[in-house]
């Protein structure tokens, strides 16, 4: 009992070596997947130079995630790098399209004031 009891002692550090590369690996091709969906959606709103980024940070965590032998830190660090262009790009695209609705508001306000006007006339 206690050779099974050290077995599984020395098998716990390996086990969670394990654990962590498979969560690495899957937190990855998450995050892959929802920058590719993101690239889609909104390839007519990113840049060149930030759909080029994003496509060189993809390239890089894909590249991460073969082989047999993960490495859950490089995994996570690729990933990283990748999310924080993603928010960047993804912060860009929604300021510029709520700017842009702004001063379509904006036209709206001043088309409305000189109509009211012309209808006083």
């Amino acid at each position: 009992i206690e050779k099974m009891v050290q077995e599984a002692e020395s098998m716990r550090e390996s086990d969670n070596k394990k654990k962590e590369a498979v969560t690495a690996k899957n937190d990855a091709e998450t995050l892959t997947y929802q920058v590719e969906k993101q690239m889609t959606d909104f390839k007519d709103k990113i840049s060149s130079a930030d759909k080029e980024e994003l496509t060189t940070k993809l390239a890089a965590v894909r590249e991460s995630l073969v082989g047999e032998d993960l490495d859950p830190e490089a995994i996570k660090e690729k990933t990283k790098e990748l999310q924080e262009v993603s928010w960047r790009v993804t912060q860009s695209v929604y300021q510029s399209s709520s700017d842009s609705s702004e001063s379509t508001e904006g036209e709206k306000k001043e088309e409305k004031k000189e109509d009211e006007k012309t209808e006083k006339k």
